[in-house]
């Protein structure tokens, strides 16, 4: 008879490693740790990619965070759980567990294998013995109570019963852990080759740069200043958004954070003489300066040195208002006039002219591992769903005398043998 000994009883290392490879829990860990970084990518803020070398996006990112986490900050910081993409515990996570999935996914195509050929139905494969009794049912009452849970039973041998739920628990198994190899692949490819590109502050007919030899830019403003047209080059793909909203052109997933209104500005003389404007201390001035107003600076000043000018430009309270400008002569800071934006206007013997160049700030990622991942995740639900429905069972019953033997392995395994010795329905009161 092909049943001869119980694994449990066996001392075989490699046995042993095989059970240590493909058991549940080990699988649990390396899940529960994927999922715990999961949910921290979630619900908490997430350090910047480029760390402190973006010391804005950093002091952002550090405010929020201590802000939202309060007294915990110290120790989520610490043990990774605001940057879950660089952590080791993660990565190394994510890496187990394509190989570990892949070993128990392989072992239920086996499983589906021998179902179909029938070669090893009599054998035992991981099953440890769980019950000795000489009170047990014939073989044929244990089989008929198998079949009426479902159960598929096959007789190898005269003595020998086995009873599994084959095909259907091992499809669903085969299911969740194909879901769990791409998800884990994606979200690793991600790590390895994907990269992000957060508050860049883009410009109509500017191109900024991402990675790559990738770069964005915003085509020339519509009549809609609530929303902008992104132009991702070298492939020219665009797309229209506003903001809060965010989409995929050309593998990159770019949201916009804020539109802000902007302009080109340039002054000269009467005699069409071109001026130097300063934007600030730290800048030489140039002939044609760019101008932006944002949430986190509505207000800017430029001055004209030669023309002894000084002009600040306020945001308007709406998005289809007009920005408004005062202009003061230096350096006795008194008001010359207070108006709003236009492309043409006159201050003294200046001309000021205001291109409008609309500008956004938006946060760009490129995520080439998403769609795997993503799909992974719906293959592993639904496996998971179908795991819970059919779970993965085998019974070897083996009757020897007058003693019959149950080898069982899958969950709840010892309670269906208590169940098939004395159902509930025979079992006397207590």
């Amino acid at each position: 008879m092909p049943v001869a000994v119980d694994p449990a009883e066996e001392r075989d290392a490699w046995r042993a490693l095989w059970r240590f490879l493909t058991g549940d829990a080990l699988m649990i860990a390396l899940c529960s740790v994927a999922v715990a970084g999961l949910i921290a990518t979630v619900i908490l803020p997430q350090q910047p990619s480029a760390g402190t070398s973006d010391p804005v996006a950093y002091s952002r990112w550090e405010v929020e965070a201590k802000r939202r986490e309060g007294a915990l900050y110290e120790v989520l910081n610490g043990l990774g759980f605001n940057n879950v993409a660089q952590a080791a515990w993660w990565r190394i996570a994510l890496a187990a567990l394509i190989p570990v999935a892949g070993l128990r996914l392989a072992d239920r195509l086996v499983r589906l294998a021998d179902a179909r050929r029938s070669g090893r139905e009599g054998a035992l494969r991981d099953e440890r013995r769980a019950r000795v009794t000489s009170a047990a049912p014939s073989l044929d009452d244990l089989a008929e109570r198998l079949r009426a849970r479902r159960y598929r039973v096959v007789r190898p041998e005269e003595e020998v019963l086995v009873a599994d739920r084959a095909p259907w628990a091992e499809l669903a198994s085969a299911g969740l852990h194909m879901g769990v190899m791409l998800t884990a692949a994606g979200l690793l490819l991600n790590l390895i080759a994907g990269w992000e590109a957060l508050s860049k502050l883009v410009v109509a007919g500017a191109a900024t740069p991402l990675r790559e030899g990738r770069a964005v830019t915003l085509a020339d403003s519509d009549d809609d200043p609530g929303r902008v047209t992104a132009v991702v080059q070298p492939d020219d793909a665009s797309v229209v958004l506003g903001e809060g909203e965010r989409a995929s052109i050309a593998g990159l997933d770019i949201a916009l954070r804020q539109i802000m209104p902007g302009y080109r500005l340039s002054a000269t003389t009467r005699d069409a003489r071109p001026l130097l404007i300063r934007g600030s201390n730290f800048v030489s001035p140039t002939a044609e300066l760019l101008v932006t107003l944002s949430a986190d600076e509505p207000e800017r000043y430029v001055a004209v040195p030669e023309a002894h000018l000084a002009l600040a430009l306020a945001a308007a309270d709406a998005t289809d208002r007009p920005v408004r400008l005062v202009a003061f002569a230096l350096p006795s800071g008194k008001v010359i006039t207070e108006t709003t934006v236009q492309p043409t206007l006159f201050i003294g013997d200046v001309e000021f002219r205001f291109k409008p160049a609309q500008s956004a700030m938006v946060d760009v990622r490129h995520a080439p591992g998403e769609a795997l991942w993503q799909l992974g995740l719906v293959i592993g639900l639904l496996g998971a769903v179908a795991s819970l429905i059919y779970p993965m069972r085998r019974l070897l019953i083996r009757r020897q005398g007058e003693w019959t033997e149950f080898y069982v392995s899958g969950r709840n395994g010892r309670r269906e043998v208590a169940w098939l010795i004395e159902p509930p329905s025979q079992a006397s009161p207590s």
